[in-house]
């Protein structure tokens, strides 16, 4: 790039003859070291006074100094020109000096810089240096400059090394606090660093626009851009909107749209001195693009050049001013009169009593918290505080990012009416936690690794060094950012591309966004609707008050797409990243495939009962290890197809509990079978060469099988197989399959639903409602002995029976309900109407539709007072003798129970016999009502282990729709409160020939 094409854009022709003093720090990044003497002379030219003068530009070059130079005598020249800079250097540099002759304010910045805690340090001290300044010889301890030494070294770690003396004091001391101490320009000065206990944030916010408005008058549009930078994290909606109508008044290119931009993004407080400056100005990206690619030489000549004008039109050659020696106690005791804005003033306190006065000035401890939102904007990667236009489509074949935070909506959020992040996600005693950030697509390019958050117990998260994960944080609020960017490649062709956000805790899904981009020209676009716009699917929870409480997950899949495609990551870390994955298109026919060999092992556990429940029986053995057979070679499919698509692969088998969050979007009725996937090794089967001996002969049988009562029922229901050591390539086992080693939970959207239950509280008594079938073509007597044993298992419930329609909705009715089971029907659709979809049938041929639960819960539920709110049921539903309900037809009628307020739905994969489906739900039950039982999740697991002790595989067929960790949950019974008897009065009892022993009659 020519030196022509540089100068014309450090020296453009709309702006003055110098370059803007916010670019010094810029040009303290870029300069010979020969001139950084000249940079730090010109910055602390600025520090004197806040107009005119502006003291941040001196603490950013400071900064960028203390980065920037190593060599201790350069460091000595320069900290006697800007003496700020002493209190950002560790104290291994500043032992090289003799601290004895250097001058007091140097020895202020040095204590500033030695306090333990961040204290503006950017590296370690060195090993055994002194880190204690020391004051000078000839200035007495109990002096001004004494005591603002003692006062420097017991500061707290929010105040960084300021470059005007006076203010520091002012701080320190407690005097900034105080009501017009302090002239306009001074508070705004201030304004980062006052306590928002102190009730004046508000007001100086109002006064820095005021001066913002005042310096574009007077075409001061540098300092207007200065002023606003710095007070724009604190505004509120309404000063934000001022500012932009300031701004909009101003009409004072590029600065006009610089203030629009910072009204609509600045939300926390800038993560150094350096990065205030840099947002203060709107050349800067556009520089460091130029300057990047230019000849060194061009660029030390023109910042030479620039450094001088910014000298010669702004600062002249003053330099650092030292204040007089009476400049703080002044006489008589009292700051000076002629101290801009102040009058004659006690004088300072003593150090211990200005200590016991300071309070932590942290911007991330508001007072009141407001609603925290998921804010998510498209912005170019060197320019991430100004989002691009929404309603324009993005360049082709364009680098951009995501840029993702989480604090106070902000305007033009690409999210559509976002619910609320979590208020209370922390437990009471913890600091925050860690969020990771992901992104995935299969339109456009995008960074799959994950970024990471920290959400603290208020105020808005923010990304900084720290480990993901750490206890504790070592970094310092100036080094923090309220966002972090996930990087993406818009499309080469015109067209509109999706990608999906979301934000993990633990492995959980916490929440989860599709934003639409729009790539190609404004000129294509043939109506006024926004290019890029984004709307959240998906919640973990409505409050999110048990996060914190709840185990880790260690695989997280968001389903949703109608063609199959989801989004899987695993793992607990931060490592894990978003991988998309369409089931149809990458998996064929094998989940239909699936399903029928899961059908077809079901069946034959009924045309063989007696054989397959006998262990002994070779016949049953064979058709049962045939089946188990099938199975695997199917689930291996499911698991390499997932396993190419999750890098660096999946993890072994261990014994500790592992858990797979499957989160359904609203209205998905896109069903995996998770519980088959199958990750042992196999290989392609062969049949015997001699013999012809099919695939269930080709693969070892696991020990586990033949000892399956022993190992697996009496040994405590493991995670993993008791004989893995002995596992070798081909061995067939039932810990192969997920379903039997994972506790999977499928739970809706908390967007369609009131919020995640964990507990199904209940006192002395519980309520059970129970909807069959009378239907001729079933057996009755043995839907009535199943029953029976149900009740066994349900100790101090009341049971209420239903078998019509009108007598099940009047039972739901009831406001606090813990269980509530189907045993019935499943159709495609009805037979009394072709409009009615999917129904279940109850009593004799009648039938109940998702929209019949609609609008039970609209017009006849809503009646009762606090309908499940307080208690509300797990619903089971047992579909029996059918195969025409279809698994996602089933899951509406899960949504019409969550959006109902259930505590969740237990439904299967497959329809199932009448006795293969009453069985799994007595051993469910018995784990689940058990006084020292489970929750669902491994409810569910261990009743599909018992089913396996029988050679019956069709427990993998269930699958809860709701959250694992769901479970009965006994509380003290509450006086006053009725009591079985009492209760049961009102149930409508099971018919006299069909009541179940310990029921109520």
């Amino acid at each position: 790039m020519s030196a022509r094409v540089l100068s014309d854009l450090l020296f453009p022709p709309p702006r003055p003859a110098a370059p803007e003093p916010t670019l010094l720090p810029w040009l303290a990044r870029w300069a010979d070291p020969a001139d950084l003497p000249r940079i730090a002379q010109a910055a602390a030219g600025l520090a004197a006074t806040v107009d005119p003068g502006w003291p941040p530009i001196a603490e950013a070059v400071a900064e960028v100094l203390a980065r920037r130079i190593r060599d201790p005598g350069q460091l000595d020249a320069l900290v006697a020109a800007l003496p700020p800079l002493a209190g950002r250097l560790a104290a291994g540099p500043a032992t090289r000096s003799d601290v004895q002759r250097e001058p007091p304010e140097t020895l202020v910045y040095r204590a500033l810089g030695g306090r333990a805690g961040p204290g503006g340090l950017h590296a370690p001290a060195a090993s055994g240096a002194d880190r204690t300044p020391r004051p000078a010889s000839d200035v007495p301890l109990d002096s001004a400059w004494g005591r603002l030494h003692s006062l420097a070294e017991a500061a707290p770690p929010d105040i960084p090394p300021l470059a005007n003396l006076t203010l520091l004091a002012d701080l320190l001391t407690g005097r900034a606090e105080q009501p017009g101490a302090l002239s306009a320009s001074e508070a705004a000065y201030l304004l980062p660093y006052l306590d928002p206990r102190s009730g004046l944030r508000h007001e100086r916010a109002r006064q820095a626009l005021d001066l913002v408005e005042a310096a574009l008058r007077e075409e001061a549009d540098w300092y207007a851009a200065a002023l606003a930078t710095r007070a724009a994290p604190y505004l509120d909606e309404e000063q934000r909107r001022h500012l932009r109508s300031i701004a909009d008044r101003a009409a004072a290119d590029p600065w006009d749209g610089h203030l629009r931009a910072l009204s609509l993004t600045a939300r926390l407080p800038w993560p150094s001195a350096s990065a205030e400056t840099a947002a203060a100005h709107p050349a800067g990206p556009a520089l460091d693009h130029a300057f990047a690619t230019a000849d060194p030489l061009a660029v030390a000549e023109l910042c030479q050049e620039a450094v001088e004008s910014v000298i010669t039109h702004h600062t002249g050659d003053a330099g650092w001013q030292t204040p007089q020696s009476d400049w703080w106690t002044g006489p008589p005791g009292g700051i000076p009169a002629d101290h801009p804005g102040t009058e004659a003033q006690p004088t300072p306190p003593s150090p211990a009593d200005a200590a016991a006065r300071q309070v932590p000035m942290s911007a991330t401890e508001p007072v009141a918290e407001p609603a925290r939102y998921v804010n998510a904007h498209i912005v170019l990667p060197h320019e991430p505080a100004a989002p691009v236009d929404r309603y324009r489509p993005l360049r082709p074949a364009t680098r951009y990012a995501v840029r993702v935070g989480i604090g106070p909506a902000e305007a033009g959020s690409l999210i559509d009416r976002p619910a609320p992040f979590p208020s209370a996600l922390l437990l009471p005693s913890a600091d925050g936690h860690w969020l990771d950030v992901t992104a995935a697509s299969s339109d456009l390019q995008v960074d799959r690794a994950p970024a990471a958050l920290f959400l603290p117990r208020h105020g808005a998260a923010w990304a900084c060094r720290c480990p993901p994960g750490s206890s504790q944080h070592r970094c310092h609020q100036f080094e923090r950012t309220s966002y972090v960017l996930l990087g993406l490649r818009s499309a080469h062709t015109p067209g509109t591309g999706r990608l999906r956000v979301a934000i993990h805790h633990r492995g959980h899904l916490l929440q989860s966004f599709q934003i639409s981009v729009e790539t190609g020209t404004d000129a294509m676009r043939a109506w006024p609707a926004a290019a890029l716009y984004g709307t959240e699917d998906y919640a973990d929870s409505a409050d999110f008050n048990d996060v914190g409480t709840r185990s880790p997950r260690e695989l997280s899949v968001v389903t949703g797409a109608p063609d199959g495609t989801f989004w899987i990551r695993w793992g607990t870390d931060s490592t894990g990243e978003l991988s998309v994955f369409t089931g149809e298109a990458q998996l064929g026919g094998a989940m239909r495939d699936f399903r029928e060999a899961l059908w077809d092992a079901h069946l034959a556990v009924i045309s063989q009962q007696q054989s397959a429940d006998d262990p002994g029986n070779p016949d049953g053995q064979q058709d049962y290890r045939a089946h188990l057979t099938h199975l695997a070679l199917l689930g291996r499919t499911l698991y390499h197809a997932l396993r190419g698509m999750v890098e660096p692969g999946l993890p072994a088998p261990t014994d500790q509990p592992r858990t797979i969050q499957v989160a359904r979007v609203q209205n998905s009725a896109y069903v995996f079978p998770w519980a088959g996937v199958y990750d042992l090794p196999l290989n392609d089967p062969r049949p015997h060469p001699d013999t012809g001996a099919d695939a269930a002969h080709w693969y070892k049988p696991c020990p586990v099988l033949d000892h399956w009562q022993r190992d697996v029922i009496e040994g405590g229901y493991p995670y993993a197989c008791p004989h893995r050591a002995e596992h070798r390539l081909d061995t067939l086992c039932p810990y192969g399959f997920w379903g039997f080693r994972y506790v999977i939970e499928v739970p809706p959207s908390a967007l369609s639903r009131p919020s995640l239950r964990l507990e199904i509280p209940y006192g002395d008594t519980a309520d059970l409602v129970v909807g069959h079938t009378l239907s001729k073509r079933l057996d009755v007597p043995a839907i009535t002995a199943h029953l029976n044993r149900v009740a066994d298992r349900l100790p101090g419930f009341t049971v209420q029976s239903c078998s019509s329609a009108g007598d099940l909705g009047h039972a739901l009715a009831r406001r606090d309900l813990q269980l509530v089971y189907f045993l019935c029907h499943g159709l495609r659709g009805s037979r009394h109407s072709p409009h009615v979809g999917p129904v279940v049938e109850i009593g004799v041929d009648e039938e109940i539709s998702t929209n019949q639960i609609t609008v039970w819960n609209d017009h006849l539920w809503v009646n009762q007072p606090e309908h499940w709110s307080v208690t509300a049921p797990l619903v089971i539903i047992n579909g029996c003798h059918t195969a025409e309900i279809s698994p996602e037809a089933l899951v509406s009628f899960v949504d019409a129970f969550s959006r109902a307020g259930s505590a969740g739905v237990i439904g299967t994969e497959i329809m199932i016999n009448q006795n293969v489906a009453a069985e799994a739900a007595e051993l469910f039950i018995g784990h689940f009502a058990d006084p020292d039982g489970v929750d669902v999740g491994e409810a569910i697991r261990r009743m599909r282990l018992d089913l396996l002790a029988k050679g019956n595989v069709t427990g993998l067929a269930y699958t809860p729709y709701c959250s694992s960790e769901l479970r009965l949950s006994r509380v003290p019974a509450v006086q006053g409160a009725g009591t079985a008897e009492s209760r049961a009065g009102s149930a409508r009892p099971w018919p006299a020939d069909r009541t179940p022993a310990g029921s109520a009659q």
